[in-house]
């Protein structure tokens, strides 16, 4: 088996569930997916395992691999861990950033309140900008297998947040917490900053946790702004 085979599936794969093409809970079966994707089925085992340890999917003995289903103890779970680790990358990034690293950061912090005042129903585009605004604040970040937990943790939000879709309401809470962020990084305050990166990360679960509930019940939710 070659191992750029193996990764290539283990991406395809890992694209197609975040795009809902098999829906949470639902059966992999390595069959199946070697049809589909035109592999033998060893490719299929090793791209399920890799993907087992990113978080997409559960493998159960004796039950085969299933999509995970992203229920609340798991995004309590997840943003409990974001919440220790990012505080700890703005920290760092308040000791070391440059003038130009503010001031760049600055200019992605405007970008996505721009985004949230006028195309707050466009999650791409206010994904991006979000993703470019926390990116260079841990672009010279060494500790890469933190790093990993976040970026891969965040592909499996990501993938249910853009079926529930974003409110104007959130994006524009989202946008003041980024400027807190801001502010106290402008003002070499490790501690402020800190403090309001956690803040950020508690406030989008607990909005999180309110999606999910309410998209049970097929009620769209608008948070204060």
């Amino acid at each position: 088996m070659k191992p750029n085979l193996s990764h290539r599936l283990t991406e395809e794969l890992r694209r197609d569930i975040v795009n809902g093409v098999f829906s949470p809970g639902e059966r992999l079966k390595t069959e199946a997916l070697a049809e589909r994707y035109k592999v033998s089925a060893n490719p299929v085992r090793e791209a399920l395992w890799r993907l087992q340890g990113e978080g997409f999917v559960v493998v159960t003995p004796n039950l085969g691999a299933r999509v995970r289903v992203v229920d609340d103890d798991f995004i309590r779970n997840i943003f409990e861990l974001r919440e220790i680790i990012e505080p700890v990358f703005v920290r760092r990034f308040c000791n070391r950033a440059s003038s130009d690293d503010l001031r760049r950061l600055e200019q992605a912090r405007l970008a996505f309140e721009r985004a949230a005042e006028t195309d707050a129903s466009d999650f791409y585009l206010l994904d991006r900008c979000n993703r470019e605004f926390h990116r260079i604040m841990v672009e010279e970040e060494t500790n890469t297998e933190a790093l990993q937990v976040v970026e891969r943790h965040g592909d499996i939000v990501n993938a249910v947040r853009s079926k529930l879709g974003m409110t104007r309401g959130r994006m524009l809470t989202r946008a003041r917490e980024h400027a807190q962020i801001v502010k106290a990084l402008v003002d070499a305050d490790p501690d402020a900053a800190a403090d309001a990166a956690a803040r950020h990360v508690r406030n989008a679960k607990d909005d999180f946790l309110a999606q999910l509930r309410h998209g049970r019940t097929n009620r769209p939710v608008e948070s204060a702004s």
